[in-house]
């Protein structure tokens, strides 16, 4: 099982980091750095010395989402003979290895439009939810799988429910919010008509939403369930970082080394979200689980 869980971690953060390679991608204007795919150009697989350097930096995105797909058939052949008694774990890798040639075929998609921001946007969607089930498949690699009867009392769960609700909206508006701001990935793409300052509000608002939210289930967890203590902190203390860095980088031009650390940070928000919900429904832990691990108890 150890084998299979620094499995699941490294899947895990390949997940979060194909968000943060594809930011990179259009951070650097390399959107378009391959101008063609499946090949990077029409007459060449790889990148030419005249597409210079954002030709590697897509097609750096592209190899990197190669790997992500060989690393889950490799843990698939790691749980084959686990399959039946822990058939979570085989499906929940199976899902993530199938986002792949989804994600790829989606990115053609994005190149051939010339980065339409509506399908670039699109592009992001599956790799966000891919982070939060790696997430989830980590911490199932801790327990036996089995539930332990118990849950969170009420109103936990639903708290948890709905930090994971309030994240996906916060996801949402940030991707509309980036799709309406000046980092475009290339030259000749377009934005999405969006205003830029009416997108950043109504992202901020589901933001401090959230850091309400998990005040509160923080203060109630304290007293009655200590088991979502622990997720809700990371969470609280990931999400204070997200919101620093969303209004210095809103009211500094939104610099591009604080749009990457942003990007970073949402996949962690995702994840430690999930983890929260999750941890109000316990299950079994497995007996070489270590407990020192973050996040993901």
């Amino acid at each position: 099982m150890n084998r299979i869980r620094i499995a699941a971690w490294a899947m895990l953060i390949a997940q979060a980091g194909i968000i943060f390679t594809g930011g990179i991608v259009r951070l650097t204007g390399s959107g378009l750095g391959c101008s063609d795919w499946p090949k990077c150009t029409p007459d060449s697989l790889v990148p030419t010395k005249a597409m210079g350097f954002h030709g590697i930096i897509e097609f750096g995105n592209r190899t990197l989402a190669v790997a992500l797909a060989l690393l889950g058939v490799a843990i698939l052949i790691l749980l084959w003979k686990h399959r039946k008694d822990r058939p979570d774990l085989f499906w929940l890798n199976i899902a993530l290895t199938a986002i792949v040639p989804v994600q790829a075929v989606m990115g053609g998609i994005t190149v051939w439009t010339k980065l339409n921001p509506w399908v670039v946007a699109g592009h992001f969607v599956p790799s966000a939810i891919a982070v939060g089930v790696a997430a989830y498949f980590v911490r199932r690699t801790y327990d036996t799988g089995v539930r332990t009867g118990e849950k969170a009392p009420s109103p936990l769960p639903a708290l948890g429910w709905a930090i994971l609700i309030l994240t996906a909206v916060v996801v949402f508006f940030g991707v509309l919010t980036t799709g309406a701001g000046p980092h475009s990935g290339s030259t000749i793409s377009t934005r999405n008509g969006l205003d830029n300052v009416w997108i950043t509000r109504f992202h901020a608002f589901p933001v401090w939403l959230l850091v309400i939210t998990t005040i509160a289930a923080l203060v109630y967890a304290r007293k009655r369930w200590t088991p979502m203590v622990a997720p809700l902190v990371v969470l609280l203390i990931v999400e204070l970082a997200q919101g620093l860095i969303g209004y210095v980088q809103y009211f500094t031009g939104v610099p591009w080394v604080l749009v990457a650390f942003h990007m970073i940070g949402l996949s962690a928000t995702i994840a430690a979200s999930v983890a929260v919900l999750d941890s109000a429904y316990p299950r079994r832990v497995h007996a070489d689980a270590d407990r020192s691990v973050p996040v993901v108890r």
